[in-house]
């Protein structure tokens, strides 16, 4: 009785164990394919320049081209709708919309100087930007293959261009 006993509680714990750790790498996969998503959006959205800034030895963001691409991508690589609510052949099909919280733009129209520090204390965003950058963030839930709070995940991007 006893072996069947330890043998009951054994199971238990090893199920609890195993239900942690497929959460634990739900969590880690959701965070690692919304970082290298929105890498990619923001570097696409890096290459909308204005041509005729372009031309002066500038380099400005065409926000409104750069914007849309952004979102496009982000669609295209985490298969989303236009809304960023994701299709049913996402990763994240049962998490809700995609937040995209924050697209800044720091640019040679904005910005004197580089290196120029950036501080977003809404976000807790710190980083010293060596040229022209595009600031991004993005949020959502975590996905949970069994119970449990879910956990909210968000990413931040700073991607850059270097002045030398």
């Amino acid at each position: 009785m006893g072996t069947t006993l330890r043998a009951f509680f054994l199971c238990l714990v090893w199920a609890g164990i195993l239900t942690m750790q497929l959460n634990f790498d739900a969590d880690s996969t959701a965070t690692r394919r919304l970082k290298d998503a929105l890498e990619l959006a923001t570097h696409d959205a890096a290459l909308y320049l204005k041509t005729d800034e372009l031309a002066n030895g500038r380099i400005v963001f065409d926000q409104t081209l750069a914007t849309q691409t952004l979102k496009k991508s982000l669609e295209m690589n985490l298969s989303l709708d236009t809304s960023l609510t994701p299709l049913s052949t996402s990763f994240f099909k049962d998490e809700g919309q995609i937040k995209l919280l924050l697209v800044e733009f720091v640019d040679d129209s904005n910005t004197l100087a580089y290196p120029t520090n950036y501080f977003n204390s809404t976000y807790e965003i710190i980083d010293t930007i060596e040229g022209p950058a595009i600031v991004a963030v993005l949020e959502t839930t975590g996905p949970r293959w069994f119970g449990g709070t879910k956990k909210t995940i968000r990413q931040a991007v700073v991607y850059e261009y270097k002045h030398y």
